[in-house]
């Protein structure tokens, strides 16, 4: 699937957004994946200034 995302969030926004402890089993390895995926240029966050 492609899809383009409008977001005002950064990078390390993000990753400490998708590192947040309090999560369960689930929730941590979908967020692990998330991250992967931006590690690996599938996912790619547009940086903007405002």
């Amino acid at each position: 699937m492609k899809a383009k995302l409008h977001s005002r969030i950064s990078v390390d926004s993000y990753r400490s957004v998708l590192m947040l402890q309090e999560l369960d089993d689930q929730d941590q390895r979908l967020r692990t994946d998330l991250l992967r995926q931006v590690d690996n240029g599938s996912i790619k966050l547009i940086h903007s200034c405002a």
